[in-house]
């Protein structure tokens, strides 16, 4: 399953999640629910969250990440090589959101591992 696949399906699925951006650890969008600008900019923004995150601990990394406004939520999940960004209105069901998350990361990784038994 395609980054942008796992992410329609994740707003299908998600009442919170209203928009969704997956990418690699060296900063590159796998897959938007936004503009290729945007999804840049958000990908940064999530990448130097997560950075922050690890600055203050000592072990392990930080794998997921919420960061709440007035206007919603933030949440980062990181699993692996890849991560996920998304924002949420109000009031967000948390254990949700991360469920949902972990899920949209899951299928990405498993169609680019069927993607690979297939090349071979």
């Amino acid at each position: 399953m395609t980054g942008d696949q796992a992410l329609q399906e994740l707003l299908d699925v998600s009442e919170d999640v209203v928009a969704a951006v997956l990418f690699d650890l060296e900063g590159e969008p796998i897959g938007a629910t936004v503009g290729a600008e945007d999804a840049r900019s958000v990908v940064e923004t999530a990448g130097a969250m997560l950075a922050y995150a690890d600055a203050l601990r000592t072990k392990p990394s930080a794998e997921r990440l919420e960061a709440v406004t007035a206007e919603g939520s933030i949440f980062v999940v990181r699993k692996g090589r890849r991560a996920v960004v998304a924002a949420t209105g109000r009031d967000p069901v948390a254990g949700l959101v991360y469920h949902d998350l972990r899920a949209a990361l899951k299928k990405v990784k498993r169609g680019a591992k069927e993607k690979a038994d297939a090349a071979s």
